[in-house]
């Protein structure tokens, strides 16, 4: 999972819906006017909760690597 893949889904999202995506900028920026302290609270947990996942997925890739380049030794060995 990287920056670029994002970015690419977001931007297709975007073409594909284009009015659902204005929409949600919109409704993201009312609440950012008229509820600021609640809307940097949820961005701020949202922003927690994706480096969590991000660092999960990060671990579980090398770990997944890690094990596949061992068995790839242990049968190369033999």
């Amino acid at each position: 999972m990287d920056i670029e893949s994002l970015v690419s889904r977001l931007t297709d999202f975007y073409y594909s819906h284009t009015i659902v995506a204005i929409g949600l900028a919109v409704v993201v920026v009312l609440l950012v006017c008229f509820r600021p302290k609640a809307m940097l609270k949820t961005a701020g947990l949202l922003l927690a909760v994706a480096v969590a996942v991000y660092f999960f997925t990060l671990f579980i890739d090398m770990a997944g690597s890690g094990r596949s380049q061992k068995k790839e030794m242990i049968h190369t060995v033999r």
